[in-house]
């Protein structure tokens, strides 16, 4: 399974402000998530499974960060540690905060992604660095929770169109980063 992006968090310094901002720009009134440590808002953005989230920045520079879902939490972080990556923080469990969770389990049957009873956890997860400093996450989700992420079971795979696309502009005779805008006539 190629790791799929399933959450983009925004942070931001004023989370009132930045939650109506995102409203507006979605057009969608955001979630409070259940996050037990930080207040932080969701709402999807697309028909597979991605969450936009906005939270209260948690250090300054802090950016936009996306969670990518994997099968198998350990071995991803063993994979990107063997190719040059770095974990920042984890693997960490993703527990729903008890004092909601029976709350949570009687909304989430309603749900229409409810294929049975809820966990104490969505999963596990970790904080990376890759080789050039960029930040992103990783999240090996429990089972219950793949149909609301479109995973395992539920998810729509990598269409044959989009891998012959990917076959041709891997094809593509370009040149070398470096030149590739360089323009002979500006000389």
């Amino acid at each position: 399974m190629i790791p799929k992006p399933v959450i983009i968090n925004v942070p931001v310094d004023d989370v009132d402000a930045g939650t109506e901002f995102y409203e507006h720009f979605l057009g969608l009134r955001l979630a409070r998530s259940l996050s037990p440590e930080q207040i932080s808002f969701h709402a999807p953005v697309s028909s597979d499974g991605i969450l936009l989230t906005v939270n209260k920045r948690n250090f300054p520079g802090e950016g936009v960060t996306v969670m990518f879902a994997v099968e198998d939490l350990d071995r991803a972080l063993d994979e990107w540690k063997a190719t040059g990556g770095t974990v920042v923080a984890g693997p960490y469990d993703l527990p729903l905060p008890k004092r909601i969770r029976a709350e949570f389990r009687d909304q989430f049957r309603d749900s229409p992604f409810y294929r049975g009873e809820a966990g104490d956890s969505m999963g596990r997860g970790a904080s990376l660095h890759d080789p050039e400093g960029n930040r992103l996450g990783i999240v090996e989700f429990s089972e219950w929770a793949h149909a609301t992420f479109a995973l395992g079971a539920y998810a729509k795979p990598v269409t044959a169109e989009q891998l012959a696309d990917q076959s041709i502009a891997l094809s593509r005779r370009v040149p070398a980063t470096t030149q590739m805008f360089d323009d002979p006539s500006d000389g």
